[in-house]
């Protein structure tokens, strides 16, 4: 069943879906700055080069420069349209059908920052005390999009995104620490509560990211609803039934690059169009939960040189979440770029340079075959 590895990976090459992840780590460094940059106004820490108001100024422009952030991150998730995540779901928390309850921190995290940043602007109106009191949130805020950041992110085992999270938690945890050691504003007893209370929630947070979103297979334990992986199966099926490409002879396939290749050749020289046909299978779970699916195909035109196709990865209702790929034709090899719908991008280096590879597939699943077409082009797309 290759439909779900098609639907884990496949939007994650758009631009939408890249700037939706970028603006999501963005805004995690820059909510975490907010923090700090508070506590530090909180304290009242000051030199002659680091005036206090310039603390607070700082801390004011950056909290507007995040809810800038956040709101782009909404944007760009809803207008992907990859999964089924609306508006009113970035501001009702644990409505959506796609990982409710991480997605939905997301939107506690957006609202709460909203009401800070209001009962800021209304401060004069208020009063302090109610402000406060508000502005407190912030402070909740920050484990919240955390989590959020760790249970939805598709980016949270990768080394960047690690390191992005670790010097948040160790830039907040710092200084809120410093805040327990030197604010006068809090009795001894209180500084107490309140830090028990922040290491039994950074140890849970700890505990969470190891035995979920850091461990393989988290993509379907996260609460992907079944209804839309059905939704994505579905859809990949229906490219296989409706079109014509898998029983379309090679004479009839569309026409192909007058450009011939050396008979040393796998990969033609560029541009070309060719049919494809072979099998398809998916590999048992080894003892990781990890699954290969092999897709082994024979292109048209010569030499017939097998193509090989293997992506690897977390096994996801009979599928695979993409975390490593192999491309082979011939001798020449690459990796998968690309996976959307029922196409498969890929880059193989061959004799003449790096090629483009676009592979539009149709699965036979009664029968475990594969057909379609495949076209080359170099790789800044001029052909």
């Amino acid at each position: 069943m290759i439909t779900p590895v098609v639907a884990s990976v496949g939007h994650g090459y758009t631009a939408l879906w890249y700037l939706t992840r970028a603006s999501g780590l963005v805004s995690l460094v820059l909510l975490s700055a907010t923090v700090v940059l508070g506590i530090v106004s909180s304290v009242g820490w000051t030199t002659e080069r680091w005036p206090r108001f310039l603390s607070q100024s700082m801390h004011r422009n950056l909290s507007l420069f995040c809810i800038g952030f956040v709101a782009l991150h909404v944007v760009t998730t809803v207008a992907d349209g990859y999964v089924p995540i609306g508006f009113l779901d970035a501001v009702i928390p644990f409505q959506t059908p796609y990982r409710p309850l991480w997605v939905g921190f997301g939107a506690l995290t957006l609202d709460l920052l909203l009401a800070v940043a209001i009962t800021s602007g209304l401060r004069k109106h208020i009063g302090v005390r109610a402000w406060r009191g508000v502005h407190w949130l912030a402070y909740l805020c920050w484990p919240i999009a955390l989590l959020h950041g760790l249970g939805s992110g598709s980016d949270t085992r990768l080394s960047l995104a690690l390191m992005v999270n670790v010097v948040c938690v160790v830039a907040v945890v710092g200084a809120v620490g410093w805040r327990l050691v030197t604010g006068r504003t809090f009795s001894p007893g209180r500084r107490i509560v309140a830090a028990v209370v922040g290491a039994v929630g950074l140890t849970a947070i700890g505990i969470t990211a190891a035995l979920g979103p850091l461990r393989p297979g988290w993509s379907h334990r996260a609460g992907t609803s079944a209804a839309l992986l059905t939704q994505l199966n579905a859809s990949f099926a229906s490219g296989g039934t409706s079109s014509s490409a898998a029983s379309t002879p090679a004479a009839s396939a569309p026409a192909q690059s007058n450009t011939a290749p050396s008979t040393n050749d796998a990969v033609p020289v560029p541009p070309f169009t060719r049919t494809v046909a072979g099998t398809y299978r998916t590999s048992a779970a080894n003892q990781s939960g990890q699954v290969s699916v092999v897709l082994s195909m024979t292109p048209s035109g010569t030499p017939a040189t097998p193509l090989t196709v293997t992506i690897t990865g977390a096994s996801v209702n009979g599928g695979v979440a993409m975390s490593s790929s192999q491309v082979t034709w011939g001798q020449d090899t690459g990796s998968v770029t690309a996976l959307q719908g029922s196409t498969i991008g890929a880059t193989v280096k061959g004799p003449h340079g790096s090629v483009q590879l676009s592979m539009r597939l149709n699965l036979d699943r009664a029968q475990g075959t594969v057909s379609g077409t495949l076209t080359g082009s170099t790789t800044n797309g001029t052909g």
